[in-house]
């Protein structure tokens, strides 16, 4: 079976839930910001700050509080077309 390739949110998703700060230009895709806008959309919250010294790039990082670490779970999940164990699709 081959992989299924993951979608640029996907990916950021990902990444964020390890823990990692991203800007725009870490993900090389046209756009980017609405990659995020993305994830923000769906009520998972990013916390962003610009740091003048390395350009005009927003830095993101995942809230890590508990319902925010759900919530990019589950959108991950339905992202990936992962199910739960009662066999819904999230």
């Amino acid at each position: 079976m081959a992989k299924k390739k993951l979608s640029h949110t996907a990916k950021i998703l990902q990444k964020l839930l390890d823990e990692e700060t991203l800007i725009s230009s870490d993900v090389f895709a046209s756009n980017t910001n609405q990659y995020f806008r993305h994830i923000k959309d769906q009520g998972i919250e990013l916390i962003e700050w610009n740091d003048p010294t390395e350009g005009r790039h927003l830095k993101r990082k995942l809230n890590l509080n508990e319902k925010n670490i759900e919530r990019a779970e589950a959108y991950l999940n339905k992202l990936l077309g992962k199910t739960h164990a009662d066999g819904d699709k999230s």
